[in-house]
């Protein structure tokens, strides 16, 4: 779901999604210094269209009522209209581009080798592949594509076959590509990659490397054909083999995508004629359009989700955990935060159970390092509550005060403490949800310390978290599905996203031997060891993640959820019933 990012829909406001404006997070606050990004960004302006496929009208797929699709089963032959946020970061390239809605919805119209059926627990399947690759040894992953993948019926490409060359092209040009090609480094375990014939690529790693098939099927491994890339992508010229061909997108508006007949998923699929994404100006038009069904489906939140829930007792609801989180990071160069017990202190008395409740009106939970959906990776809650900042009830809390003035204290008896400490926030995160409000009030309540906020624009604040002037920053990171992606860019003494910067010898050590171990029980176990050290350090800090709801009308079928965008190409098996009896009057 999202890159992507902010507060509830409310009359004025919206969700977590709108945190980013659609934009990365921070590099960890997102992927931005290269993983991650690097540099502002230009951004479209709202409200205005930023492209539309040629011969397309600019709301076709919105307003129109489609036609039933002759010889096809009932469940084909209906668009899809639902509630998000339609917004980017100007980049339209997809392996640039860090505005989760908008690789979000890039993820109907582009395919992977592989893909996550649901990133939560790493379940993967294939997707150009023909299968699961071949795997001879633990340094060579071999694959063979669908014969039936074909590029979309659009001009260069004409529907031609997606072939290894095509491949290649794609991993290579992320390999080679400059800074702001910010998931280069995902792919720096790859030593050789050979097509032999167009069907078959073979990828020679240079050390076994556990997470071989997650980056294949990573939520950006987009697959692209170079005649598109060559010319340069636009927000209208986005033309992919997946299951939905590109229609259009305007900025703060409405996207649009159509079926794909000849998708190479096989089953008759995907379902819908169309899929519409409209961005309501506020929850009043959310609650309008599902009373009058212009609108099928909605992501709320949870004070919303029960009031729609009691006056339209038909709509049902769906959770799902969301990794995009909210946190912040020292630069620990800098006094004081060279000092453990300052940062311990700040890091302890911020209450992340009082932000569950003021970002998420209670819908969410608290986080180690990794965000707690990701049940695969994320230290158990009932270890996390152990730890200082995280222990439940007014007990709880008390403690952590009482540990943070004594920290603080003993920090104070040698060192001077600021009279004015300075604190830098990603600009949406506090226009939207008072990020940085919040901690200064929470430090000056149980600490006693003075905390001015600056809001930043996101480009701005990463080349400042990296060039050491801004030393504490907050914000909201995106999220990752498999545990290196977690660690490796942040916290090993190579990683390119490692702003702190962390130089940790055993640290080190420790995220090394995850990257190479095989058996995942023992890969966990490193992931929590990991964790633990890095809730001593407190020097990057994951308060808390969302437990995203969507309402739906019974007569929409298969409506996917997933813990970060990237997740939409599931949207190839949802149908709308037209038996169902809540169907009438849609």
């Amino acid at each position: 779901m999202t890159g992507m990012e902010g507060k509830r829909p409310s009359p004025r406001r919206f969700t977590r999604r709108a945190v980013l404006g659609g934009a990365a997070a921070i590099p960890g606050l997102a992927a931005a210094a290269c993983s991650g990004g690097g540099g502002s960004k230009g951004t479209a302006t709202p409200g205005t269209s930023t492209g539309t496929a040629p011969g397309s009208s600019a709301t076709r797929a919105a307003t129109s009522q489609p036609t039933r699709l002759p010889g096809l089963s009932d469940r084909h032959g209906e668009t899809l209209r639902y509630s998000g946020f339609v917004s980017s970061d100007g980049v339209w390239d997809p392996h640039r581009t860090q505005a989760g809605p908008f690789y979000g919805q890039q993820a109907l119209a582009f395919s992977r080798l592989l893909c996550y059926a649901d990133q939560a627990d790493g379940t993967i399947v294939p997707d150009l592949a023909a299968a699961r690759p071949e795997r001879p040894d633990a340094q060579t992953v071999v694959f063979r594509l669908n014969p039936s993948a074909r590029w979309h019926e659009r001009a260069p490409l004409d529907g031609r076959s997606v072939t290894a060359e095509d491949v290649k092209f794609s991993i290579e040009r992320q390999m080679a590509g400059d800074l702001s090609f910010v998931r280069r480094a995902r792919w720096s375990v790859i030593d050789t990659i050979e097509s032999a014939s167009p069907d078959h690529i073979t990828f020679k790693l240079k050390t076994p490397f556990a997470n071989a098939e997650g980056m294949f099927a990573d939520v950006n491994a987009f697959i692209v054909p170079r005649e598109i890339a060559d010319a340069g992508f636009t927000a209208g010229n986005q033309v992919g083999s997946g299951p939905f061909s590109w229609v259009e997108w305007q900025d703060a508006n409405f996207a649009s995508v159509r079926r794909n007949p000849a998708w190479h998923g096989g089953g008759a699929r995907p379902y819908l004629e169309g899929i519409s994404v409209i961005q309501p100006k506020n929850t009043d038009a959310i609650e309008a359009g599902l009373r009058t069904k212009q609108l099928d489906a909605a992501f709320v939140g949870r004070k919303v989700a029960d009031r729609l829930r009691e006056n339209i007792e038909q709509l049902q609801e769906q959770q799902v955990g969301h990794s995009l989180s909210f946190g912040m990071r020292f630069f620990l160069r800098q006094v004081p935060y060279d000092d453990l017990r300052f940062r311990a202190a700040l890091s302890i008395a911020v209450d992340r159970r009082e932000m569950v409740q003021r970002f998420f009106e209670g819908s969410g939970d608290i986080n180690p390092w990794v965000s707690w959906p990701i049940k695969r990776w994320t230290l158990p809650q009932s270890e996390l509550t152990t730890f200082a900042g995280y222990r439940p009830g007014t007990g709880g809390r008390d403690a952590d005060i009482a540990e943070a003035k004594a920290l603080l204290a003993a920090f104070a008896a040698e060192k001077t403490v600021p009279a004015d400490i300075p604190i830098f926030v990603e600009s949406v995160a506090e226009a939207n949800l008072g990020l940085g409000s919040l901690i200064s009030e929470q430090l000056a309540r149980n600490l006693g310390l003075k905390v001015t906020v600056y809001a930043v624009p996101i480009g701005e604040l990463i080349r400042r978290m990296f060039a050491g002037e801004a030393p504490w920053v907050a914000g909201p990171d995106t999220g990752w599905v498999d545990l290196d992606d977690w660690l490796y860019p942040y916290f090993h003494s190579t990683g390119t996203n490692n702003s702190f910067p962390m130089r940790d010898e055993e640290l080190d050590k420790l995220i090394e031997s995850q990257r190479t171990e095989l058996n995942e029980e023992n890969r966990r176990a490193i992931g929590f060891d990991v964790q633990r050290k890095l809730l001593g350090l407190h020097a990057g800090v994951s308060f808390c993640s969302e437990r995203l709801i969507s309402l739906t009308w019974p007569y929409v079928k298969g409506f996917p959820l997933d813990t970060a965008d990237g997740y939409q190409h599931r949207f190839a098996d949802t149908w709308i019933d037209r038996n169902d009896p809540t169907f009438r009057g849609r």
